[in-house]
């Protein structure tokens, strides 16, 4: 059972949560109570079942990006906390004085700003901006493959949240965000953190890659019939989009 373990969690295991640091124990308490208010707050205003089937399960494009959009904000806070941090560190750190952060902690701040801010921000936010405005931009009523679409989404969510973990489960990457040789090594970073950095970036990727897919699939084949050529899309510039026939095209066919 153990090996088994180990082949599926690597080195995360108990001896990663950080029970002897007061700090994180308290960031750890702090999620847990904003989680359980959250909860309790859609618990009394009873609006589990929209949220559960307006939102969640939903397959619409809009809403989706509307998700992937807010997901993005959300972790673009996280991403701006971190910042804040590096920028105090180097304010702080001068002359004789090493600053608040010790070595190891900066590098860890360092590797998740740059993870957050390009994975679970830039890409969450033009996805979503995409999923919006794609299908409706090409006459479209929805994704090519809407339920791949709201798969993907929650693929790139999950992700994030094991990013999130890094606030209070062992210690995060220390090896930037690029992780490239030796830093990735065990040698640099030989905390479980490595781990679930590698975790959420494949599961993320996954989501990512898929959403891809999906508005290239999207884009190719589900264009306004009769006015619509890969020419004359919106984003051939110079107005090629004037010269299409509205005529051949129903409402139905628009999407209205």
């Amino acid at each position: 059972m153990s090996e088994l373990t180990s082949n599926l969690l690597g080195r995360l295991s108990w001896d990663a949560i950080p029970f002897h640091e007061p700090i994180l124990l308290g960031t750890f308490a702090a999620v847990c109570l904003g989680g359980a208010a959250i909860l309790a707050a859609i618990t009394y205003f009873r609006v589990w079942g929209t949220l559960w089937r307006d939102w969640v399960t939903s397959i619409d494009h809009k809403k989706i990006g509307i998700m992937y959009i807010i997901l993005g904000l959300v972790m673009l806070l996280r991403g701006f906390s971190d910042a804040i941090m590096m920028r105090a560190q180097q304010v702080l750190s001068f002359g004789s004085s090493m600053g608040y952060l010790p070595p190891h902690h900066y590098d860890q701040v360092f590797t998740a700003h740059g993870v957050i801010m390009i994975f679970f921000v830039a890409m969450p936010l033009v996805t979503g901006l995409m999923n919006f405005v794609v299908p409706l931009q090409i006459g479209a009523r929805d994704v090519a493959f809407p339920f791949l679409n709201n798969f993907s989404f929650w693929m790139t969510t999950f992700g994030a949240g094991l990013v999130m973990m890094s606030l209070f489960v062992g210690e995060f990457a220390r090896t930037g965000w690029l992780a490239y040789p030796p830093l990735s090594g065990i040698a640099y970073s030989p905390d479980v953190g490595v781990d679930y950095y590698i975790w959420s970036l494949q599961i993320a990727g996954v989501g990512t890659l898929l959403s891809g897919i999906n508005l290239i699939a999207t884009i190719v084949k589900m264009r306004a019939p009769g006015a619509l050529s890969l020419l004359l899309m919106p984003t051939a510039g110079k107005g090629n989009f004037n010269r299409a026939t509205p005529r051949t095209c129903s409402r139905d066919t628009l999407g209205n």
